[in-house]
């Protein structure tokens, strides 16, 4: 081979050789600088929307949790405002349901109540408590709240209280006495003493000679409506003041009879609840706490 092609076959094997040390490194490179950039430039845009959406992501937290909290208090406040059905009395352990069925149907809520005992003997005959129409009792504009009497009601003073309670008495009031017996008897047994009280008011009343005819005819209509059978304990009778101005006397549901004597309604009921010898001591201080803790609401 001579000098001329010697050189020129050197030259082309020398090409090759210094091509593949310039060109690879480059043709690596590249791709690897641009999937890093993308991957850093995302990277940083996700960090920043972090960031922006951090504060907020931290209140939604918190808010959820405080709602969360106060449902979670709600709840168990609701829960332990929930009264019982019914009310025993301390003294006879006789149970009396918070509320009863009004003439409409409407729930009436229990007032208060408390035993009747025989003076003498101790001995307890039945349980009587007081119940009014609850419309009447939450409403601030009622019959019953609105009288000027009621809003003046103060317990500890007798004058007040009797005065409130015969202006509830005397006006369209819906108004039940239940009288639950805390033994076995008889509706002769519960008439006579009922007919005794009332003999009683007579005899402590100014009435004249009309007035005094209207009570006696009174207390002789109301005697022919009671039962002649027995009466068991845990039954109970009604007597409902309705506020057509008319009483009715109901046993386990059943409505024996309706008297409209004035004097007669009038004097039952305020045989309870008056100051001065009140029938049931116990169930008059009832009442007037219930009448009392409403007003205060």
């Amino acid at each position: 081979m001579s000098a001329t092609r010697w050189n020129r076959a050197r030259t082309l094997l020398a090409q090759p050789t210094r091509t593949h040390a310039v060109f690879r490194p480059v043709a690596i490179r590249a791709p690897i600088q641009h999937h890093l950039g993308r991957t850093a430039a995302i990277t940083t845009v996700a960090a920043r929307t972090q960031d922006r959406w951090r504060p907020w992501m931290m209140a939604s937290v918190a808010t959820a949790g405080v709602l969360s909290w106060q449902l979670s208090q709600s709840l168990v406040e609701s829960e332990s405002q929930v009264q019982p059905a019914t009310v025993i009395d301390e003294d006879s352990k006789v149970e009396f349901p918070r509320t009863i069925p009004s003439e409409d149907g409407s729930p009436a809520r229990l007032l208060g109540l408390g035993v009747r005992k025989i003076t003498f003997l101790k001995v307890q005959v039945y349980v009587v408590g007081l119940y009014a129409k609850e419309s009447d009792l939450d409403d601030h504009n009622s019959r019953f709240r609105a009288l000027p009497e009621v809003q003046k009601f103060q317990r500890t003073d007798s004058a007040s209280s009797d005065t409130a309670f015969r202006a509830i008495v005397q006006n369209p009031i819906e108004l039940v006495l239940r009288i639950a017996p805390v033994r076995n008897t008889n509706g002769p047994h519960l008439r006579d003493g009922f007919t005794r009280n009332l003999t009683q008011a007579i005899k402590h009343q100014n009435l004249n000679d009309i007035e005094n005819e209207e009570a006696m005819k009174g207390i002789i209509e109301f005697k022919n409506l009671f039962p002649k059978g027995k009466i068991q304990a845990g039954q109970a009778m009604l007597f409902r003041k309705s506020p057509d101005g008319s009483m009715s006397i109901e046993l386990d549901g059943e409505v024996l009879g309706t008297t409209r004597n004035s004097w007669l309604i009038e004097t039952f009921f305020l045989g309870y609840l008056q100051g001065e010898n009140p029938i049931s001591g116990k169930a008059r201080d009832s009442i007037a706490k219930g009448i009392q803790d409403l007003l205060l609401q």
